[in-house]
């Protein structure tokens, strides 16, 4: 079987994706089942059109990643293309949270119709994956209802050879960063709805013990090593949808503490050293301070391996790929 996978989450220069896209990629050549896999971005170009609609008749499945105005464009140049086509949605595409930070009229706008056309993918995609259910509530009730068969979740991977297991001073090292108590808060590009402001008043609380590591817009390759370097993860955005952050430090056995947001509470749930905790810091901080008391004993990354690791995510999305390629052998 082979799959192309089409996203604009890319690197314009370098053509590589949001590091979503090269892992699952990556993990989709090593399935035994995958004969190929491959990226296409898209870029704004009407060029980018034609060269998606080309190279997808080379391939068995085109699975778009990320929603909005340029999936539907790209849904749109893909019509007659007789092969299974498929998206994901990963969270903005569908709630639109952004909107109440935009800066403009003209950003709001934008937001609003990728949203609608989201909403209009869900109805044309032979099947619309969401990375966790808690975004259905953000989709109109007769839309699901209408769609619920062609509808799945499909989970985010962590790559287990990139997030290995390393000593915090290995860490720390190679950040260039010194060898203290550090408590992770990742912002992918400096967005208010991250709530920096919420985190920086708990490391207040705890008194000073503890200092925010913040991660922004730093290369892939280098996440790991903040992951690592840090004691737990605190994470109090106002909206998400599966935060990945959360499953690449339950990797590397790391605390994680988090508002109640997107699929935070799934994720956390059964766990001894990590938690959800409140938006007011004082509260928050009592709470992590409880938690951080008891010896770690989860071992997460052992114990969850069978839904962290990507290879085993991957292995869920190939069986719904093929169920897809037979489908539509039979009805040719």
């Amino acid at each position: 079987m082979k799959v192309l996978i089409v996203s604009n989450e890319c690197d314009r220069k370098k053509r590589l994706g949001n590091p979503i896209i090269p892992r699952l990629v990556k993990s989709l050549k090593k399935n035994k089942d995958i004969e190929s896999a491959a990226f296409s971005p898209f870029r704004n170009k009407v060029s980018d059109f034609l060269r998606i609609r080309r190279v997808s008749r080379k391939y068995d499945i085109v699975h778009i990643q990320f929603g909005g105005l340029y999936a539907l464009l790209v849904w749109f140049s893909l019509l007659g293309v007789k092969i299974p086509k498929l998206i994901t949605f990963h969270g903005t595409d569908i709630h639109a949270k952004e909107m109440s930070t935009a800066k403009s009229v003209l950003s709001k706008i934008k937001i609003w119709l990728s949203q609608k056309a989201s909403f209009l993918l869900i109805l044309a995609m032979d099947k619309s994956g969401f990375v966790s259910d808690s975004l259905y509530q953000y989709v109109p009730k007769w839309i699901l209802n209408r769609r619920k068969k062609q509808l799945f979740v499909q989970p985010l991977g962590v790559d287990y050879d990139a997030f290995r297991l390393m000593t915090k001073k290995e860490a720390c090292e190679s950040l260039g960063i010194k060898n203290r108590r550090y408590a992770l808060f990742s912002d992918k590009s400096s967005t208010t709805l991250k709530r920096k402001d919420i985190a920086d008043a708990i490391i207040d609380e705890l008194g000073g013990v503890y200092e925010l590591l913040y991660m922004c817009n730093v290369k892939a390759e280098m996440v790991p090593y903040y992951v690592n370097a840090c004691d737990f993860l605190l994470l109090t955005s106002d909206e998400e949808g599966s935060p990945n952050i959360i499953r690449e430090a339950l990797a590397v056995n790391k605390r994680v503490f988090s508002v109640d947001v997107g699929d935070a509470k799934e994720q956390l749930k059964g766990l001894a050293n990590s938690s959800i905790v409140s938006r007011n810091p004082h509260e928050a901080s009592l709470t992590i301070r409880s938690v951080l008391q008891r010896s770690y004993t989860d071992n997460t990354r052992d114990r969850l391996r069978a839904k962290l690791d990507i290879a085993n995510t991957t292995d869920s999305l190939v069986k719904l790929y093929k169920r897809l390629q037979i489908n539509n052998a039979t009805t040719k």
